[in-house]
């Protein structure tokens, strides 16, 4: 083999390598280039290039990123013409006989991403891929919609300049059962303005018409244009094919509406790069005109019908109405008024605008405006309104009424019925602040109101007159909001299981802002009762606390606490005294109830069942912390009781301890507890009384007590004496009562005398020989030994084995004489037997007269 033939040999061996290799480089990145695009299905059938045009039989390409994402597209019999001299552009004509899209989206995701429009230099360079002319004979498109899936069928074609993208036309035509739609796109230029023109048939009659002209400046466009619509008979099944697209219901309308008229032209000064995401970028004017005779439905409202009249000026993207007339009914959809209670959704709402002069010193526009709803809570709203026009701008509203009216209100947690409001308004309102004032005969009925607590109210009426609110605004958002002012609430009669039903009323200062609400003022109520009241609510952490305060109430003049707590115990009456004390509850947002409270009484007097008292100093405290109740009595003086006999003062210091639901099942802790008895003193020693356990003993000591007031008190006739005792007594408190197992009283040497002269005893000595040498000792016994043991049950029986040692002078020349004898007293019996004689008040003998019955 030649030299030469072996050096073409490898440069055709080389060749064919190179081709190789550059093909299968090729379709490593063509499959690279499908993978990174989500293009899992490119095919192309009947394919024919020539020098002018290019020609495909079908192409079909599926796309799918994700497994719920799915776009596929269909071209049959496409042809593109190139133009001539074997230049790629500008492209002449595409035409394609049938484009087919099946479009299944992905669920959609929250896209915080801004809108940004194509600038004329992005349009420009797009424009010169586009092809002079096209036409797509059949187009089809399915994809997701309100309803699921829906489809449109129907034909597109357009016209671009020979060389420039302008003049150019747009028409697109679309299909729905027997009607059409007909949207035709006219663009040109006129001088340094660009126009665009549009046009929509139904059916092949104009319905709408819109004119555009925009002028380009340095640093903006002016965006001029006019709006006309004169009569859309083609209403029903308009608005039946867009609800299958849209997220609306249509409402039934007649079959030949009546005549309408929409018209509306603006001037608009546009900053283009600004404006998708500043609309401050919009600087000009708008006149807007509309005339509705039949309910005509409105995508997002409803039905609206009547006429509205609007001139409008845009200053840096906001809205400056000129001129305003008005008259609209509105019968809303259901989504427009879903975040309102059912019993105040709306069936109808109405709408008057009337313009109305100015004062001569004043620059604005001035309108009275009347908005009425019906439904299950009719409501009224009738106001002067007066639009400043000019820098700085505000709105003022005077003259203002607003009332509403509701059956029945139901909550999660409260209910209302026959709910009155009239808001009498004066206010204004800029960009930066407002300002609202409620006037006098602002007030707010109820008939009764029902809390889950176990609260209930009627008859409510709560004054409004002289409350204000002030809000500031930065960049769209409320930075500050205050509430001040005074009200007062009227109750005919509440009702709530610790109090008894009575009318109460509040009057005082409200102060809210954005963290927290506060009340303060007296709170009082038909039994005399007034309470000094402080609730404040952060609606930060939503903490909530109430202070109540009872003022130094004076008891002689009434008690008002037992006619209004439901639990003050029946048998206690307080007539006599001082009280006052202070009660603290935080309720926080999340965790347990806290409380505390502070109760002060000095000189109390009245009577507890049986049982009168008088100079009664306390002081209470109670803390309740993580269900935990703990009371310390720092000091409890009882000058007096008198429950037959008197006894006193009366002496106690201590705490006690339970939980919340078991209060009766707590720990008793004492320092002092004492009583003066009878000349004597009775005693325990400082201790712990555990009641959750069964039973408690107690020891009790007993000195100095004087048996001549301890006769004087017994029922006894011609019983007399002298001496001293004291004791020791075992108590034990158990369920069934106080009972004393062990016990001992014994009279202090050297003794004392005891005189028993009876006429009965003495006539009783007369009759029987063997009780005459008793009662003749007992006439004057000198004792020097008297001890008894004790004994009481928690029937009320006491026993006594009294064991006395002594003489009678008189009798037998002094001999000693011992006597044992066994004394059985019922207690209780005692007790009425003394309650029923002058030594109490009426009012005890009485209940003990009526417990006898």
């Amino acid at each position: 083999m030649t030299k030469r033939r072996r050096i073409l040999v490898w440069a055709v061996v080389s060749l064919v390598l190179l081709v190789v290799g550059l093909g299968f480089y090729g379709g490593v990145r063509w499959q690279q280039f499908k993978r990174d695009l989500g293009i899992v299905t490119l095919d192309l059938s009947g394919v024919r290039l020539t020098f002018n045009h290019l020609a495909v039989q079908q192409i079909v390409i599926i796309r799918q990123p994700s497994a719920d994402e799915r776009l596929a597209v269909t071209l049959d019999s496409l042809r593109l013409e190139f133009a001539d001299g074997w230049r790629l552009l500008p492209l002449q004509s595409l035409n394609i006989e049938r484009l087919d899209v099946h479009w299944q989206s992905a669920p959609s995701k929250d896209d915080d991403q801004p809108l940004t429009l194509p600038n004329p230099q992005q349009l420009k360079d797009w424009s010169a891929w586009l092809p002079r002319q096209g036409q797509i004979t059949s187009l089809e498109l399915t994809s997701p919609c309100a309803s699921g899936t829906c489809q449109a069928q129907g034909q597109l074609g357009w016209q671009l300049g020979e060389q420039a993208p302008l003049p150019a036309t747009l028409d697109l035509q679309l299909n729905h059962q027997t009607h059409r739609l007909a949207l035709a796109l006219q663009a040109y230029e006129q001088g340094s303005d660009t126009h665009l023109d549009l046009a929509l048939q139904l059916d092949g009659q104009q319905r709408l018409s819109m004119q555009n002209q925009l002028t380009d400046s340095s640093d903006s466009t002016l965006w001029r244009g006019t709006l006309a619509m004169n009569e859309l008979p083609e209403a029903p099944w308009l608005l039946g094919w867009l609800s299958e697209w849209l997220a609306y219901s249509p409402p039934a309308l007649p079959a030949m509406p009546e005549q309408m008229r929409i018209g509306a032209g603006w001037a608009l000064q546009i900053d283009t790069q600004a404006l998708p995401q500043d609309w401050k970028a919009l600087n000009g004017e708008l006149r807007l005109s509309a005339n509705l005779p039949a309910p005509w439905p409105v995508v997002g409202l409803g039905q609206v019908q009547g006429h509205l009249d609007l001139s409008a000026r845009a200053d840096d993207g906001l809205w400056i109405p000129t001129e305003l007339a008005g008259d609209l009914s509105l019968l809303p959809v259901t989504e427009l008024f879903a975040a309102l209670p059912a019993p105040l959704r709306p069936r109808a709402v109405s709408l008057k605008i009337i313009p109305t002069q100015t004062d001569e010193a004043a620059q604005g526009l001035a309108v009275n405006v009347q908005l009425a709803a019906s439904g299950p809570s009719p409501m009224t709203l009738d106001t002067r309104l007066v639009l400043q026009t000019a820098a700085p701008y505000k709105a003022a509203f005077d003259h203002t009424q607003l009332k509403l009216r509701s059956a029945a209100i139901k909550g999660a947690d409260f209910s209302l019925k026959e709910l009155e409001t009239d808001l009498r308004l004066n206010g204004e309102l800029s960009q930066q602040d407002a300002s609202i004032r409620l006037r006098k005969g602002s007030r707010l009925k109820l008939n009764s109101l029902t809390v889950a607590s176990g609260l209930t109210a009627s008859t409510l009426l709560m004054e409004l007159a002289g409350l204000g609110a002030e809000a500031g605004f930065s960049d769209g958002q409320i930075h500050s909001l205050a509430v001040t002012g005074k009200t007062a609430i009227a109750v005919g009669e509440v009702k709530q299981p610790a109090l008894r039903p009575q009318g109460w009323r509040w009057s005082g200062t409200l102060n809210a802002d954005q963290s927290q609400i506060s009340l303060d003022g007296p709170l009082g109520n038909d039994a005399g009762l007034s309470l000094a009241l402080q609730l404040t609510h952060n609606r930060v952490d939503s903490a909530t606390r109430l202070i109540i305060t009872l003022p130094e109430l004076f008891l002689r003049a009434g008690n008002p606490l037992d006619e209004t707590l439901a639990d003050w115990p029946p048998l206690l009456e307080l007539n006599n005294g001082r009280v006052q004390g202070q009660a603290q509850l935080d309720v926080p947002g999340s965790g347990a109830v806290a409380a505390s409270a502070k109760l002060s009484a000095k000189g109390l007097g009245g009577i507890y069942d049986r049982t009168e008292l008088s100079g009664l100093d306390a002081e209470l405290s109670a803390v309740l912390r993580r269900n935990q109740l703990r009371l310390d009595l720092t000091e409890l003086t009882l000058r007096e009781a008198n429950p037959g006999f008197t006894f006193g003062p009366l002496r106690f210091a201590g705490e006690y301890a339970a939980p919340l639901d078991t209060l009766a099942q707590g720990r008793l802790a004492w320092s002092i507890a004492e009583v003066r008895l009878l000349g004597g003193r009775l005693w325990l020693e400082p201790g712990v009384a555990d009641l959750a356990s069964g039973a408690q003993q107690l020891h009790a000591h007993l000195r100095g007590l004087q048996l001549p007031l301890l006769l004087e008190a017994y029922p006894a006739e011609g019983l007399s004496g002298t001496g001293v005792i004291d004791g020791e007594l075992q108590l034990q408190r158990s369920e069934a009562g106080i009972s004393i197992e062990q016990g001992s009283l014994q009279a202090r040497e050297p003794g004392g005398a005891l005189q028993f002269r009876s006429p009965k005893i003495q006539a009783l000595g007369q009759a029987n020989p063997a009780m005459r040498l008793v009662t003749e000792a007992l006439d004057d016994f000198h004792y020097d030994l008297l001890a008894s043991d004790v004994h009481y049950a928690t029937d009320g029986k006491l026993d006594l084995g009294l064991k006395l040692h002594g003489r009678n002078p008189a009798l037998e020349g002094g001999r000693p004489i011992n006597f044992s004898i066994n004394l059985e007293e019922d207690i209780p019996a005692l007790l009425t037997s003394l309650q029923l004689s002058d030594r109490v008040s009426e009012t005890i003998q009485r209940r003990v007269q009526e417990r006898l019955r």
